[in-house]
């Protein structure tokens, strides 16, 4: 079959591999439509992440696809089914696990390999994250249930609506999706991006308000002025995963506010955090990563009830030759690929 393979930083090679054959409790899936994400865009450049295997490595990890084959021992799954396949599973026994953090699981066992014609999906995520397709719902919108499943988990931590100014940093796909599923819950939801066709599709997404992304301390705060009563927003959902944005939304949130850095910095980066805003103004500040098999479920219920205009996230579609492309030149946008 062909498949892309990752040999190191910018390496991408479409490849003639051996056909996957699944092992005890594995499974086997055709790939219908897998999605380019900008955590793709990262493991190209940087040839490493803490979700990828030792190089060379198959890549891509958002998909749908139909079971083609099942290993000994796999129950609830047969061939033909048409599934969403999640790409990581929790052990579901330890310590975070049973705490209710499963995102957190140091057993966590991830998938690689959606850009390509056929993925051998793991044990673990056979028992705990594949997920039967909705009824009538495109694959297209299916294999966008993993992006969506990241803000799913991360909007869930920031608590019901309650009245609050909410700054979201960033328009890209998960600022969005952010966007989105914190509007209409009795919050005023703000979004800072530097386009303005990124702006422009926040408000579909329900967004109450733009700004320009601030590109400097000084713009920071003066955004931070500009919101309502002048002191900074109660919750700032970072989006960007960059250092600066994460100084920028301490900057931007109100004595004794809330910052959650929802955006990933590549591994060795080092932020310089404001410490005067940090210790006289309380803000606190935490980290919200990856999703869980209920925020996968969740999120293909909100895109089978077309809660969402994820639709309009999605580019044209391209061929397994063209992704490696669209990794270094488009990096953050979507793109349908239908192995």
């Amino acid at each position: 079959m062909r498949a892309l393979i990752l040999h190191g930083p910018g390496d991408l090679r479409l490849e003639e591999v051996d056909d996957p054959v699944p092992g005890p409790d594995e499974a086997v899936v055709a790939v219908t439509v897998a999605l380019t994400c900008a955590t793709d865009a990262k493991m190209m450049a940087a040839g490493a992440h803490p979700a990828l295997g030792p190089l060379p490595a198959p890549l891509g990890h958002e998909m749908c696809g139909v079971v083609e084959a099942v290993g000994e021992g796999v129950r609830g799954l047969r061939a033909g089914d048409a599934v969403v396949v999640a790409n990581s599973a929790p052990c579901g026994s330890c310590a975070d696990c049973r705490a209710g953090r499963p995102n957190l699981c140091p057993h966590l066992v991830y998938l690689t390999g959606a850009f390509a014609e056929r993925v051998r999906v793991p044990a673990a995520i056979v028992a705990r994250n594949v997920h039967p397709l909705p009824p009538g719902l495109a694959p297209e919108l299916a294999a966008a249930a993993e992006p969506l499943a990241c803000a799913v988990h991360t909007a869930a931590s920031c608590g019901p609506g309650s009245g609050r100014e909410v700054l979201v940093l960033g328009g890209g796909v998960q600022g969005a999706l952010l966007a989105g599923l914190l509007s209409g819950r009795g919050d005023r939801v703000h979004l800072a991006d530097p386009r303005p066709a990124r702006r422009d599709r926040a408000r579909r997404f329900g967004v109450d308000v733009v700004h320009d992304a601030p590109r400097d301390d000084d713009a920071a705060l003066a955004l931070r002025a500009a919101l309502p009563g002048g002191r900074g927003a109660d919750l700032v959902v970072e989006a960007v995963g960059r250092p600066q944005a994460w100084r920028a939304a301490v900057l931007l949130a109100r004595p004794g506010g809330e910052v959650v850095l929802h955006g990933g910095v590549p591994a060795g980066g080092v932020v310089d955090l404001p410490a005067h805003a940090l210790h006289y103004s309380e803000v606190t500040v935490r980290g919200s990563y990856h999703h869980t098999p209920d925020a996968v479920a969740r999120a293909l219920d909100l895109l089978s009830r077309d809660v969402l205009p994820v639709a309009g996230l999605l580019n044209e579609p391209v061929t397994l030759a063209q992704v490696a492309e669209v990794l270094t030149v488009s990096r953050g946008e979507k793109h349908p690929v239908r192995p």
